[in-house]
């Protein structure tokens, strides 16, 4: 889908926000959520191919003469050297006399006294995507300046049944709601690096933004980490999706799985939820080594089970919205045996409280006499899922052996 066409998909989004109910309010975030991942990537994309364009043109320009001026010719004595100025010189003066154009080359003497220059790139290559993006998914909170410790989001469990009551009798009291809340509690996460200050002073390619931008990479992939399996033990982690108490996911919403074949998204999709209804506007997060599993399996007409629609870590099976993390096993992985390796859910039913700005810090003065610039990031984050049942995990049976390839 081109920017344009996400734009106009985000406009249309936006102008359905006026009157929209809440249920339709938390989709329409989603989505514009997801809108927002895509433009940024086909804007990058965009971008990409505008610098090799101008890459491509500059290399054709030197071809057609631009580089001539930048020959490097080796001798091996001074008196070469100068031989070759004088033919150079006489050469030159001929052509000029002639109306012609000439070109200029550089010479240097071969000595073990002479550096020849290295050319550097100012372009980073780099390195695969390594961070994710659940946590821009999720329901965000911002509490920053506050002063809040800890924060609490209130959920419905239940709702009672009427009853049906004979002349003068008294009605129980069977349709009173249930409610709960998720408790949220200020987490502290770091990421710290260290860099030689030489870094800093590099001509070409801006290293030290890179740093930055990986450091607080770092400080995002732990929070990820957490909203998937965090522990929620008082202050001292976030509480992950496949670790929530039974209060907001209950054992009944914790499932099991023989094999990954043509019926498992079916039976996923159909356990999740109400008694009422089969929600549509779920999510699947999954490794991307399990997405692969779901990719091998044939139906009986020998053609692929699942329609996999991939854009970068997310995309869509048969329909239905995945996103990929590292942070679960892969179903082939001896541990997804007693861990989940999957969760199905509304990715709205997450919530992920920042307490305080993230602060991005440098230093020089900490390590001055070793010459080394200290990075670091650090916030206070809190995140538990805060749904009932907004979502269900996806275990192995202790019996399954996944096929070797």
């Amino acid at each position: 889908m081109t920017i344009k066409e996400l734009l106009e998909k985000r406009s249309k989004l936006l102008s359905e926000i006026d009157g929209a109910d809440e249920k339709r309010f938390a989709e329409i975030k989603l989505e514009l959520d997801k809108i927002d991942f895509q433009m940024k990537q086909a804007e990058d994309e965009e971008r990409k191919k505008k610098e090799e364009a101008e890459e491509r043109a500059a290399r054709e320009k030197n071809a057609n003469g631009g580089s001539a001026n930048n020959k490097i010719v080796l001798f091996t004595t001074e008196e070469e050297k100068r031989k070759a100025q004088m033919e150079e010189i006489e050469k030159r003066a001929s052509s000029l006399k002639k109306g012609e154009k000439i070109t200029v080359e550089e010479r240097a003497l071969s000595s073990s006294s002479v550096a020849l220059g290295t050319a550097t790139s100012n372009e980073i290559n780099p390195a695969f995507e390594q961070v994710g993006t659940l946590d821009k998914l999720v329901n965000v909170v911002h509490l920053e300046g506050t002063g809040a410790e800890s924060y609490k989001k209130p959920f419905m469990k239940n709702i009672g049944e009427g009853e049906i009551v004979k002349e003068g009798q008294s009605p129980s009291t069977s349709a009173e709601p249930e409610f709960d809340y998720a408790e949220i509690n200020k987490v502290k996460i770091v990421a710290y690096a260290e860099i030689n200050e030489e870094i800093e002073k590099l001509p070409s390619a801006n290293y030290l933004a890179e740093v930055d931008k990986a450091v607080l990479g770092a400080w995002r992939k732990k929070v990820i980490e957490q909203m998937v399996k965090g522990q929620g033990s008082g202050n001292s982690e976030l509480v992950g999706i496949v670790n929530a108490p039974e209060k907001i996911i209950a054992k009944s919403q914790k499932k099991t799985t023989t094999t990954i074949d043509e019926n498992t998204l079916d039976s996923i999709i159909f356990a999740y939820g109400g008694d009422e209804n089969v929600e549509g506007d779920a999510t699947l997060i999954l490794n991307k080594l399990t997405l692969k599993e779901f990719a091998k399996v044939k139906g009986s007409d020998k053609r692929r089970a699942y329609d996999i629609v991939v854009r970068g870590n997310s995309g869509t099976i048969n329909g239905i919205p995945f996103v990929c993390t590292s942070k679960l096993p892969a179903y082939g992985d001896d541990k997804s045996a007693s861990t989940p390796y999957m969760i199905y859910g509304k990715l709205q039913g997450y919530e992920l409280a920042y307490f305080t700005y993230l602060e991005v810090e440098k230093s020089k003065d900490y390590k001055f006499k070793e010459g080394v610039i200290c990075l670091k990031v650090s916030g206070h984050v809190g995140g538990s899922p805060a749904m009932y049942n907004g979502f269900m995990t996806v275990s192995k049976n202790s019996s399954t052996q996944p096929a070797k390839e």
